[in-house]
Order: C-alpha cells, then sequence, then structure tokens
C-alpha cells in the first residue's frame, strides 16, 4: 500500500471522526437548548371539554416547535391557592417560560410577579391578573364576548326582562369582563333587572341554582351562562322544569352537552371561543419571548355567537367540532 493511500485514509478517518464528534456535540446541544415552558390551567379536570381542546392546541404547538412541555393544574378552578403552589413549585424549577390560565385575577398577582422577576418569560391565557407581570395574555376578548351574549339576550326577548347570569367563580378575570360585557347590553335598559349569582366552580351547583330561581320567582325569563358548566346546568333545569318555550338561555362555549341543548332549542345560542387556538398561540408566544422576540401585549383570539339557525354552516362546524376530519 502506497504511503499517498495510506495518508488518504487517515484522513478520511479523521474526517469522519470529526464529523461524528460534531453530530453528537450538535444532538447534545439541541437537547440542552430546548425550551422549556411550564402550563398551567385553571382545572386538570377532565369534565371540562374546553380545558381538553386548549391543551390540544398547547401539546399540537410543543410538537411543531420541539419545547419541553410540562402542564398542570389545580383539582378545580376555585381552588386558588392550589394554583398559587403550582406557580411557586415552577418558579423553583425554572422553566424558560410559565403559562398561566389565572383562577383568580388578584391571588395570583404575587406569585406572578415573582415570577416575572426570576426571569421567567410569563405568558397569561384565557383568564389574566391584576399586574403588568405577563410578557403577553392571550385570550378570547371577553367584554365583547360578553356584549354579543347581552345582545343575543336582548334581541330573543324585545322587551324590558328579569335575567339572571349565571357565573362559575367570582374572581376570575373572564368572568368579571364577560359579566361587564353583558352587562353593558342590558342595563342601556333600565327596566331590565339584571343579577349575578357565582356558583362556585360547579355545574351541579349551577343547575341547582337555575333549579332554585326558576321555582321562585316567576318573572325570570333569561338566563346567561357564563361558561360551558354554568350554562348545561342551567339547561338541565331548564329541560327539567319544562320552560324552554318561557325562558331564554345564552351560553358560553361549545360542549358537546351545549350543542344538543341548542339542537333541542332549550338554548338559544351560544358564543363560543376558539380554545385550541389560544394554547397554541399562547406556546407560540412563550417560545418567542424566549428567544428575544417582541411579542404583542394581547392577542384576541376571538370569539362567534352560534344560533340553531347557522350552527351548520361548514365555517362553523370546524369551530364546533375542530377534530372531526384528523
Amino acid at each position: 500500500m502506497s504511503w499517498k493511500y495510506t495518508r488518504a485514509l487517515a484522513a478520511i478517518a479523521l474526517l469522519l471522526v470529526a464529523v461524528a464528534s460534531l453530530s453528537y456535540y450538535a444532538a447534545g446541544l439541541s437537547q440542552q437548548e430546548a425550551v422549556r415552558i411550564t402550563v398551567i390551567i385553571k382545572s386538570d379536570a377532565a369534565s371540562s371539554e374546553f380545558w381538553q381542546v386548549l391543551i390540544d392546541g398547547v401539546y399540537e404547538a410543543a410538537e411543531e416547535f420541539g419545547v419541553q412541555l410540562q402542564v398542570t393544574g389545580s383539582r378545580s378552578e376555585t381552588d386558588v391557592e392550589a394554583q398559587i403552589a403550582l406557580v411557586e413549585q415552577a418558579i423553583e424549577e425554572q422553566p424558560d417560560a410559565i403559562v398561566l390560565a389565572a383562577n383568580d385575577f388578584d391571588r395570583l398577582v404575587p406569585a406572578a410577579d415573582r415570577a416575572r422577576a426570576s426571569g421567567i418569560k410569563l405568558i397569561i391565557v384565557d383568564s389574566g391578573i391584576n399586574s403588568d407581570a405577563p410578557h403577553s395574555v392571550v385570550a378570547t376578548d371577553n367584554v365583547i364576548a360578553g356584549r354579543k351574549a347581552g345582545e343575543a339576550m336582548e334581541q330573543e326577548l324585545a322587551r324590558p326582562a328579569s335575567i339572571v347570569i349565571l357565573s362559575y367563580v367570582k374572581n376570575a378575570a373572564s368572568h368579571i369582563d364577560r359579566e361587564k360585557g353583558v352587562r353593558a347590553v342590558l342595563e342601556e335598559m333600565p327596566e331590565n333587572r339584571v343579577e349575578a349569582y357565582y356558583v362556585e366552580g360547579s355545574e351541579e351547583n349551577a343547575y341547582l341554582k337555575a333549579l332554585e330561581i326558576l321555582k321562585s320567582d316567576q318573572a325570570v325569563v333569561g338566563i346567561i351562562g357564563l361558561n360551558e358548566p354554568t350554562t348545561v346546568g342551567a339547561g338541565r333545569a331548564i329541560q327539567e322544569l319544562g320552560l324552554k318555550e318561557r325562558v331564554v338561555l345564552i351560553g358560553f362555549d361549545s360542549s358537546v352537552n351545549e350543542i344538543k341543548l341548542l339542537d333541542e332549542g332549550a338554548m338559544k345560542a351560544t358564543v363560543i371561543q376558539r380554545p385550541f387556538q389560544m394554547g397554541y398561540l399562547s406556546v407560540k408566544t412563550a417560545l418567542e419571548a424566549v428567544q428575544g422576540k417582541k411579542v404583542p401585549d394581547t392577542i384576541d383570539t376571538g370569539s362567534l355567537l352560534i344560533t340553531k339557525q347557522n350552527m351548520y354552516e361548514e365555517e362553523n362546524q370546524k369551530l364546533l367540532f375542530p377534530f372531526v376530519n384528523d
């Protein structure tokens, strides 16, 4: 074997070793630099279709962008202390970003401020806090969504009336804003009587409260549920009492049970959100913030009023059943 051939083989061997070392280093660096995002939702209970769809969007974005993801939540939307503890735990673990759907507008503020101060990028999804700590808020414009519900009720009744608002929890920003939007419309007519009740995070409580109100106050002819459990609970009460011809129900969200209420005429309209898009964009925005990109202060994912008349339109079917063609 000539010395030139031997040198050529040695050079090739060295080159292969260098390429292999570089590939190994790059793979290790890529793994080391994978962005870590902790997502903390209001509740990890499987009963809410809204949160299930939102988390589907979160996982879709994480897979697309190669994000290392941890998803958690308190056992119920009323367990604020548990959610605060989850934020504190995340701060200890020091992810690159936290995506938070806050259970309480005020009580999550100190923990959120500490997260920002520790260098963690903070993105709010769905429901905000009373602080400038978040880098961005990805949510429905809930005041506008509330106005849509109020306008739908006004159109159905077309007269002064006694109307009940059923809200899930008292100090969640999304519900505060939705109630504000509803009242902005209905209270333009001073003759309307509008009262709000809070059912402490339970469909069963919403059902029992609606049952109690409808049995004791014959003047009530309208109920607005501010999310899926309040809407479904009120719908159950209306159906049980046989009042779907007398009591107008306007809801929020688009669970299977709500679509059934709409189809059967027990609910006249529902304001739907885009939870999949909300989840997806919250992770995408968190990643961009970690990468040092400028992110919008707020991202409105939109809302749409669905009635029995328009629920079968193709575009609305895609929103009501986002995974039918998957």
